[in-house]
């Protein structure tokens, strides 16, 4: 679930240094699906789903104390979603660094495809101790669209309180099947429509954000966490791996000198931006670089691959600025019972971007630094 920007220009090394004190962490929760569709026809879907949504955007042109805990939920590896707290309620939401609106379902909801969840006992958010803002909200995702009254009051995240903040209450939505209650946007103000409507800000605004973290799980047994003003030591192991962004929208860094490589042999990206998406279940690379990989590792033209020869597969390994991001198969294989495939897809051409998924960020934990415009990637814990 996401939307969209501009490829741009090369960019500087990373540098190695500590990480800022974390402040406040969100653990992040697991979903069992209730429609009957695949673990690896709904990773697929996801991957065509954010394709249609970055290419809307950029083929268009385009502290170590941790205070407070928000757990994510690990829906199969495909989503992870968490906690917030509007008022009295309690929700949950998709934290996505891909979009930067934050809406919820309204109680009035409709829907062709049963996304606002009318056969399940759906109630949707109370509007008690909000104002409306008199202005209507419209996001459009890879996946689908949600649209509504924009509202304004009093949220709070970890801990972390946005007051006079706005949010969105959709009274009509399309394309979603996950079980959270929303979308919370983690990207920059510049891809905000309720934010263009209203003051301006992004929810990072609105929470007065410095950076925050993730912390993806592996399984179901294991939370995710998403930490809030910095990185929870605990998450991950050794230094920070540091790329400045190339833009202030999404999560954007240059892939200009970057690679993929298996058993030492390499090739280089043609699309020479990437973003750090939490809700893109894969990473989404050049279609002649996924290419290379299947072969390499031993999967058919689609990436589908033997289960039992999957697990003795070698790692993918991405270079950044000269650091090496080792994905082991343990990782980057997506299984579905007896069904296995390549977690790293082509389509970035299409997409106008490469996406540095969940497969990415469950291996490397990831921080995302707002105060110094980069990213950080250290190995997780």
């Amino acid at each position: 679930m996401k939307l969209s920007i501009l490829a741009l220009t090369a960019f500087a090394a990373s540098v190695v240094v500590a990480a800022p004190a974390a402040k406040s962490t969100i653990s992040l929760t697991k979903h069992t699906p209730t429609d009957n569709t695949s673990r690896i026809e709904r990773a697929l879907s996801n991957k065509e789903f954010q394709i249609a949504k970055y290419a809307k955007h950029y083929k268009a042109g385009l502290k170590e104390a941790v205070s407070s805990n928000v757990p994510l939920t690990n829906d199969d590896n495909e989503l992870y979603y968490g906690n917030v707290v509007i008022g009295s309620q309690t929700v949950t939401v998709d934290f996505d660094t891909g979009s930067s609106d934050f809406w919820v379902r309204g109680a009035k909801c409709t829907s062709s495809d049963d996304s606002c969840g009318t056969g399940s006992g759906h109630t949707g958010i109370k509007t008690t101790g909000l104002t409306d803002a008199k202005q209507k909200f419209d996001d459009g995702y890879g996946s689908g669209e949600a649209s509504g009254e924009i509202w304004q009051g009093t949220y709070s995240v970890g801990g972390v309180s946005a007051k006079n903040a706005y949010l969105g209450i959709s009274s009509k939505e399309t394309g979603f099947d996950d079980p959270s209650d929303g979308l919370f946007g983690l990207a920059f103000s510049g891809l905000s429509n309720i934010g263009q409507a209203t003051d301006g800000n992004a929810p990072i605004d609105a929470l007065g954000l410095k950076s925050f973290a993730f912390y993806l799980s592996n399984d179901s047994s294991d939370k995710g966490e998403l930490s809030l003003a910095g990185a929870d030591s605990s998450k991950y192991t050794g230094a920070f791996n540091y790329v400045p962004l190339n833009a202030e929208t999404y999560w954007q860094f240059s892939t200009s000198t970057a690679t993929a490589s298996v058993n030492g042999k390499s090739h280089k990206f043609t699309t020479k931006s990437a973003i750090a998406d939490s809700g893109t279940t894969l990473v989404i690379v050049d279609d002649a670089v996924a290419s290379s990989i299947y072969s390499a590792v031993g999967a058919d033209s689609q990436g589908n691959i033997s289960c039992s020869k999957a697990s003795s597969a070698p790692a993918i390994v991405f270079t950044i600025a000269g650091k090496a991001y080792s994905i082991p198969a343990s990782v980057w294989v997506f299984t579905d019972g007896s069904s296995c495939i390549c977690g790293v897809q082509g389509g970035a051409a299409d997409a106008g971007v490469v996406i540095f998924g969940d497969v990415f960020m469950r291996q490397y934990y990831t921080l995302f630094d707002i105060t110094n415009k980069r990213l950080g990637f250290a190995l997780s814990a």
